[in-house]
């Protein structure tokens, strides 16, 4: 996604644009100690962004800026970021040390997530990594957390510039940070690379990480909690994470088939169905299993 910048052989690092990439340096630690001693001594905050509109940027003829401050915007490593809000959503197991992700939850993660790649989440503002310069890693911006520098400053981070956005991305910023009605129409990812799908996929897995979260539904969810609540009930302690991990395996069955457990139980309950005669009991399950309008109707809660 090196679309969102400027190309590298046209950084200037002796003048300041609205959306520059400042790398929090030494000397510009030094600076943002005057202001906020937070950010500089923080290490959540590796960059920061200038968001001072350009034009209130412009030194002419070695004459001060218009501006009586130069506002530069906090940024975080996105990854970081991402992971403590998706954290913030796990459930914990009773009886255990265990958490999951509810998956109903998953499309509106994906959802969240494709906001942030194409800069319609309010508030923040995504840059995303470069294939050959900086930024190394994709950053997010916090827009509310900003901190006003004295335009004395201007040569220090000025010289600490790191990449600079691309004009409509500058002014997709500048609408982000003033909250205009009207929306700057940004290229979304659809517009610019070939393979967007493929682009997406990758980049919802990279931050999702399906092998470190377990996913479960409402159904498998109920389905392990009550066998979680017997096995505590044999051991008189709380579930280890393996023994735990035992009946994730043994009880998340996918939902159609917990359904039509669930109905069989309820038939031979109510006395439609003899438990007794095992094949009686497949073809009851079979019959189930294939039902197009209950395997429609679980799809959509999936």
């Amino acid at each position: 996604m090196d679309f969102v910048y400027k190309p590298i052989e046209e950084l200037d690092t002796s003048a300041l644009h609205q959306g520059d990439l400042i790398e929090k340096t030494e000397d510009v630690a030094d600076v943002l100690r005057q202001a906020h001693a937070y950010y500089a001594d923080s290490d959540s905050y590796t960059h920061f962004v200038v968001i001072t509109q350009s034009c209130d940027l412009v030194r002419r003829r070695g004459k001060k800026i218009n501006a009586p401050y130069i506002t530069v915007a906090a940024t975080k490593q996105f990854e970081k970021s991402f992971t403590d809000q998706f954290r913030s959503h796990l459930r914990p197991l009773k009886k255990t040390v265990f958490s999951f992700q509810p998956r109903s939850r998953k499309q509106n993660i994906r959802q969240l997530l494709e906001r942030y790649l194409n800069n319609t989440e309010q508030e923040f503002f995504f840059l995303p990594q470069r294939e050959t310069g900086s930024p190394e890693m994709d950053l997010l911006v916090f827009l509310r957390l900003s901190v006003a520098l004295r335009p004395e400053h201007y040569e220090v981070l000025a010289s600490s510039k790191c990449a600079e956005l691309d004009e409509i991305f500058q002014a997709k910023l500048g609408w982000l940070k003033g909250n205009i009605y009207s929306r700057v129409a940004t290229p979304d990812v659809e517009e610019r690379i070939s393979n967007s799908e493929e682009f997406k996929t990758s980049f919802f897995d990279r931050y999702m990480k399906e092998d470190e979260y377990v996913w479960l539904t409402d159904l498998q969810a109920d389905r392990v909690r009550d066998s979680v609540r017997k096995r505590y009930a044999d051991l008189g302690r709380d579930l280890t994470v393996d023994e735990t991990y035992q009946i994730i395996e043994s009880e998340a069955k996918p939902d159609i088939e917990i359904l039509a457990e669930n109905i069989l139980e309820k038939m031979v309950k109510n006395k439609v169905i003899d438990a007794s005669d095992g094949e009686q009991m497949r073809k009851a399950k079979n019959s189930i299993l294939n039902e197009s309008t209950l395997k429609t109707l679980v799809a959509r809660q999936s």
